[in-house]
């Protein structure tokens, strides 16, 4: 019976910490004790070189660079992905950025633990330095892009908050009502009848709460918004990279730069979402809850790409299977 490779050991270990981050992080949203942030980033400081270790393993046990297939492929994106958040919660002091990314680097790890396949030679088509520039590329901006996302969805949790505890306060405050004495002279009345559907109505006091609670663990809405658009402006510029990359490798293992192959097609997709993003933000000042929508499609197109594509529908990119 063969013997496990070092590098699926290292692969076990690196999850192990990521799940325990994972639980530290959600007891920190829960609780927002500072020490539950910190023990969380401890554990992703633990796994992190773990799965950089694992990752040199692999390429050495398959003797190339180790993303030749789909369990490479999302071990090295979850890579890219802790690399990001580590840098977050060191250097600006996100601590509640690793709940989102360790979701999606353990969903991830998950996903390549099912695909897993023995460390082995490459496919003919893969043996070229465009492996290493084109696929390296594409990986890196899935994992910055992820973060477009991660912040434009905390930009819609924390606009509803706002605007929930606005109509809430709204509610509370009397309202004056001006009536017409009998001698001509003007009387005025307290009604005090409002906050009965913002503050005491069906499920208004526990929606209160959350509201109050996710104004205190996240930054404000513009703060949010403009995070987002950071990671667009920088996994964008490599996405686009790597297309053309895949274009040039394309050329030189198919004989043409494109064939509307359909990973070729659902890349291009996905660039013209974030192509969207960008254009109608500077153009139309497109900014906020709708630039926010538009990160959430690109998300779901970078999911597509890499694995519905991958797995499900034939094309010449289907060696990525295995």
């Amino acid at each position: 019976m063969a013997s496990t490779p070092l590098s699926l050991v290292l692969f076990g270990v690196a999850v192990g910490a990521y799940c325990a981050a994972l639980v530290a992080f959600v007891l920190f949203l829960a609780l927002r004790k500072k020490v539950l942030g910190d023990i969380g980033l401890a554990a992703v400081l633990l796994g992190w070189p773990v799965q950089a270790a694992s990752i040199f393993r692999r390429a050495l046990e398959a003797g190339h660079w180790p993303l030749g297939n789909m369990y490479e492929y999302s071990t090295g994106i979850s890579f890219v992905v802790v690399t990001t958040a580590v840098i977050l919660m060191v250097r600006a002091r996100m601590r509640l950025i690793g709940l989102p990314a360790m979701i999606l680097a353990i969903a991830l790890l998950g996903v390549a633990y099912m695909l897993y396949v023995p460390p082995g030679e490459l496919v003919p088509a893969l043996h070229s330095y465009w492996l290493t520039i084109h696929v390296t590329a594409m990986a890196t901006s899935s994992a910055i892009l992820s973060f477009s996302f991660f912040f434009g969805m905390a930009y819609l949790a924390r606009r509803w908050a706002d605007q929930r505890m606005l109509a809430t306060a709204a509610a509370r405050e009397p309202a004056i009502a001006t009536v017409g004495s009998g001698g001509g002279g003007v009387a005025t009345m307290t009604l005090t009848g409002g906050g009965g559907s913002a503050g005491t109505g069906l499920g208004g006091a526990p929606l209160n709460q959350l509201a109050s609670g996710v104004r205190k663990v996240l930054p404000s809405s513009r703060s949010l918004d403009l995070w987002s658009y950071r990671f667009v402006m920088i996994g964008f510029p490599i996405w686009t990279f790597g297309v053309i990359c895949g274009a040039i490798w394309g050329e030189h293992a198919w004989g043409r730069y494109w064939g509307w192959d359909p990973k070729e097609t659902f890349a291009f997709i996905t660039w013209v979402i974030f192509a969207i993003y960008l254009h109608a933000r500077v153009t139309y000042g497109w900014r906020e809850k709708r630039a926010a929508v538009i990160t959430a499609f690109g998300f779901a197109a970078i999911l597509f790409t890499l694995y519905a594509v991958n797995l499900w529908i034939a094309g010449l990119h289907s060696y990525a299977r295995a």
